[in-house]
Order: structure tokens, then sequence, then C-alpha cells
């Protein structure tokens, strides 16, 4: 496990992206079921390395929090992972790694995680698509850090993978806003909450993972 402060009830896995022929050489490592694997083979090579290391990832973490079962965690609507029952759990993949966190599905709490490089992107452009109005505001004034701005961004990747199971629909950039101080405001376009969000944030050079979980309030 990475050695994240997150959430305490949580694990937080990290796997290196290999090609799918390597990982078959490593059964220790890449024990998949072989349903998952006849998924990945049917994918384009990029999408079969990012399923692979990313199943890999998931299996590994929510063996770390209880999980004793056997059985395929295939790919549901919009792409999200088919879970166990009493889990939940989230994956992203970036630049060579696939990371997965997962904890028991406890008190209704769901998890959302994303990871982001800091890279030559246009952040202005990344600004103008990702901020609400207040949030640019405050970007600006603030310098308009790359930093900054990533961690708007990957929380709000985070927040909407973290809602879907209670918001299963396309949420847009503008329907959250991180507050100044790192508070998480909802604005669903279509009613729904409210909802109590908790994030956490954790950098590796110049590699940000973000972490979000949600519930129902009340």
């Amino acid at each position: 496990m990475l050695e994240c402060d997150f959430f305490s009830e949580a694990a937080l896995i990290e796997v290196m992206m290999e090609s799918t022929d390597e990982q078959r050489q490593w059964p220790e490592r890449a024990e998949l079921h072989p349903a998952e694997w006849a998924f990945a083979d049917s994918r384009p090579r990029r999408r079969r390395t990012e399923f692979v290391a990313g199943r890999r990832a998931l299996r590994l973490a929510l063996t770390q929090v209880g999980w004793v079962g056997g059985g395929a965690l295939l790919v549901g609507p919009q792409g999200r992972p088919v879970l166990p029952d009493d889990f939940t759990a989230s994956l992203t993949h970036k630049d060579g790694f696939a990371y997965a966190i997962a904890a028991r599905a406890e008190h209704g709490w769901s998890l959302g995680i994303d990871c982001e490089v800091v890279g030559l992107r246009d952040r202005n452009l990344i600004a103008r698509k990702v901020l609400r109005s207040a949030e640019r505001d405050r970007w600006e004034a603030a310098g308009g850090q790359w930093r900054t701005l990533l961690e708007l961004f990957s929380t709000k990747e985070a927040i909407y993978k973290a809602l879907h199971p209670h918001v299963p629909r396309y949420i847009g950039f503008d329907e959250a806003e991180i507050e100044a101080e790192g508070g998480i405001r909802l604005h669903l376009t279509g009613g729904e909450g409210p909802f109590l969000m908790e994030r956490h944030l954790s950098w590796q050079g110049d590699r940000l993972l973000a972490a979000v979980r949600a519930k129902p309030r009340g």
C-alpha cells in the first residue's frame, strides 16, 4: 500500500503499467480472473494495459480491506468497475501507473480517486473549462499556480467518481465548487443531495493524487 494520509479505513494501491505479455509472466503479481483476461484481450493495446494494471490494483486494494471473493471485477455502466457487495472503490490511470482505493461500504460512504501530473498543457484553457467564476477569481488572485489548478481539477474528477453511486449521471465541472479552505460545495443541476463530502490530496513529486469520499447527508 502507498503511505498516503487519505481515509484511515481505506487501502490505496499503486501498480506500474507493463505490457500484458509481461504481466502474464508474473502470475503472483497478476492474478486476474479468466473473465478479466478475456475482456482485456478484446481491448486495443493501450486500453488492455490500463485495464490489467487497474484490475491488479483493484483486486489488491479490495483484498487489503477484507474482500475474500475471487469473482471477476468487470466493467459496468460508464466504464466503472462492477464491485462486490459491501465494498466501495475507485480507479485512476496516469502516465504509466494505475491506482485503486477501496474500503468497506459503511455508513453510505463511496470513494473517488484521480491522478494528475504537472505538464505543459495550457493552464488558462483548463481553468476556463474546469473552474467556476468564483474559483477562477480566487485562483488568479493567488497567482494562477499550475499545482493549485491541478488540485482543483483533480478534486472535481474524484468528486464525479465518488458521487456516481448516488448520482448515476454525468456531472459537469461547474456542478462542484472547491472553496478557499478546501471545502466542497455542490451545485447539482438535478437537485440531488445534499451530500457530505471530504477530500484529501497527496503530492508525490510532480504527481498528484486526489481522493474524495461522499455520502448522503442525514
